[in-house]
């Protein structure tokens, strides 16, 4: 799996992480649907006092919260790419996976700001929502920007050591393209994701 993270091609290194993501979130959301109770942190994360607990006066302001939102968390991944990377493996490319997870906990236990009428039982049927399409552009940025790096390290045990300024590559067409998709991608979920709230 490592050499796949790894790997040269940005397409590559997206269908991996996003896989082991999904796997994950999957994970996350039986296990929270069948033992944890609902509502468990409605209201506790940081972003839904910016969200709320109503949809917005308009379809394309309820959007621009969303897509605000998301971008917060793609700074995030950019910094985390940004501040450290282990061998070839970014820091950044953590964010992402932690998302997917959280997302499967926010589902099993019903914890949206605007929570649903019961808990989604896991399913399939979780591709017609938006979400695993926001954290598919997310887990994009994070491996088209895995260059980035101004610190690195062999293993996540050793200590870091600065990258040379002559050493650090500049992203190639491919990886502008990747993180370009990435920011449309966010955009099409959140317009997706924001209709579905006007509907609701």
């Amino acid at each position: 799996m490592l050499c796949y993270l790894e790997h040269e091609k940005v397409v590559v290194r997206f269908l991996s992480l996003y896989l082991l993501g999904l796997a994950l979130f999957f994970v996350s959301w039986t296990l929270s649907y069948l033992f944890l109770p609902e509502g468990l942190i409605r209201g506790l994360l940081p972003f839904t006092k910016i969200t709320g607990d109503a949809a917005a006066e308009s379809l394309l302001k309820e959007f621009f919260t969303i897509f605000g939102v998301n971008l917060m968390g793609f700074l995030a991944i950019i910094i985390g790419n940004y501040i450290l990377r282990v061998r070839s493996i970014a820091f950044g490319y953590l964010i992402p996976l932690a998302w997917m997870m959280m997302y499967g906990l926010i589902l099993g236990t019903n914890s949206f700001s605007i929570p649903l009428a019961e808990p989604l039982a896991p399913a399939l049927t979780v591709f017609s929502r938006s979400g695993l399409y926001e954290m598919a552009g997310a887990v994009l940025l994070a491996v088209a920007t895995n260059s980035i790096s101004t610190n690195r390290s062999e293993t996540f045990r050793s200590p870091s050591t600065p990258v040379p300024k002559q050493e650090r590559s500049s992203l190639k067409p491919d990886q502008w393209i990747a993180a370009t998709l990435s920011i449309l991608i966010l955009a099409a979920a959140a317009l997706r994701e924001a209709y579905m709230v006007m509907q609701a």
